[in-house]
């Protein structure tokens, strides 16, 4: 399989997996998918060490309990390459400002369009959203 069909075909069961599920979260929410969509890229994520959390306060205490004190630090820590946004490619990470104190990491899908929530559409599960990004990683 080749890299780009790698990326898609990581996308597409993460898109399975939580199309529409409403956002929750610590069981619903862009961390757990972004750990998701990076397992099916044969990374290891042991996001299990972080607890359970139900709110954005909790998700900083989660981020906290696995030694990094934000989600960039996380995934910098993961061993991700961070990458200038021109050079996103389909399903790269993407972290943005997101809400209650806490970033958010959306997939990127292309054409500056991401995979994510989105605070009016949390009910509907994944949707496109335009983020303007703070860092962006290589997932392969």
């Amino acid at each position: 399989m080749t890299p780009l069909e790698r990326r898609f075909a990581a996308i597409e069961a993460t898109m399975a997996r939580y199309r529409d599920r409403p956002f929750e979260w610590g069981k619903v929410d862009c961390a757990k998918v972004a750990a998701f969509h990076l397992k099916k890229l044969g990374h290891k994520v042991l996001i299990s060490k972080a607890g359970a959390y139900g709110s954005a306060l909790g998700a900083r205490r989660a981020i906290r309990r696995m030694g990094y004190d934000s989600l960039p630090d996380l995934l910098d820590g993961l061993g991700l390459t961070r990458i200038p946004y021109s050079r996103m490619l389909l399903g790269d990470l993407v972290v943005a400002e997101g809400h209650g104190g806490i970033d958010a990491i959306g997939i990127y899908a292309s054409n500056g369009h991401v995979l994510g929530f989105h605070e009016d559409h949390l009910d509907q599960g994944l949707v496109t959203v335009d983020l303007t990004p703070l860092a962006a990683w290589s997932v392969l």
